[in-house]
């Protein structure tokens, strides 16, 4: 493996992570791994992390999120942003995108795995045309979103082309989600994760502009 493709697969084990073990795992590992000082706040002093990886005095609790396999607060910092953190931000846009996506590739196997055990008839509903186009139009979605994020190491991306993944991976999942019907509202499925990764992107990129963040790593 050359030195590229070794740096490159750095990132993609927080997608790795996030598609076999889920949300709070990945986040986890982002932070612990690329959160040095811990994680940056976004434009308007937020964060999102697991339950517990933030110090006591990183900010007040703004909401508790309880999903799959954890739980993870929504903070926001005592001090004012943009400073405090000395987590390069183009490492954690870049880890946060891809932890993202791995999320977005985890609910897909839930839908394929929802879908392919319900039946209309004696069809399954995975087979219903209409499911099947938007199963498909999903899968569109992640493939580009996939090819823009191969090999990708932390500067080889701009903030809007982060930002721009970003809401393609927020729309995608929203797709996912109505595929999924009444299953995306329960609290411990993956309706919640989708929302908590929405709301995780909409901390870091919903506002975030050009230079926002202090440049590159």
């Amino acid at each position: 493996m050359t030195g590229r493709a070794a740096a490159a697969d750095v990132w993609i084990r927080y997608r790795r992570t996030a598609r076999q073990d889920g949300l709070v795992p990945a986040l986890t590992l982002l932070c612990e791994t690329v959160g040095d000082g811990g994680p940056p706040r976004g434009p308007g002093g937020h964060m999102v992390v697991p339950a517990g990886v933030a110090g006591a005095d990183a900010g007040d609790i703004v909401t508790t999120l309880t999903v799959e396999d954890g739980t993870v607060v929504a903070l926001r910092s005592r001090a004012e942003p943009p400073g405090g953190s000395a987590t390069p931000w183009a490492a954690w846009a870049l880890g946060v995108t891809c932890l993202r996506f791995g999320l977005s590739e985890r609910l897909l196997d839930a839908v394929l795995a929802h879908l392919g055990g319900r039946t209309v008839g004696d069809a399954k509903l995975l087979h219903q045309q209409m499911v099947k186009g938007g199963v498909a139009e999903a899968v569109i979605e992640q493939l580009e979103i996939e090819t823009m994020l191969a090999g990708a190491t932390p500067g080889d991306l701009d903030d809007g082309t982060l930002a721009g993944l970003n809401a393609q991976i927020t729309g995608t999942d929203r797709m996912l989600l109505r595929l999924l019907g009444a299953v995306s509202f329960l609290a411990d499925g993956p309706g919640q994760v989708a929302r908590v990764s929405e709301l995780i992107a909409d901390v870091h990129f919903g506002s975030a502009r050009a230079g926002e963040h202090g440049g590159a790593a």
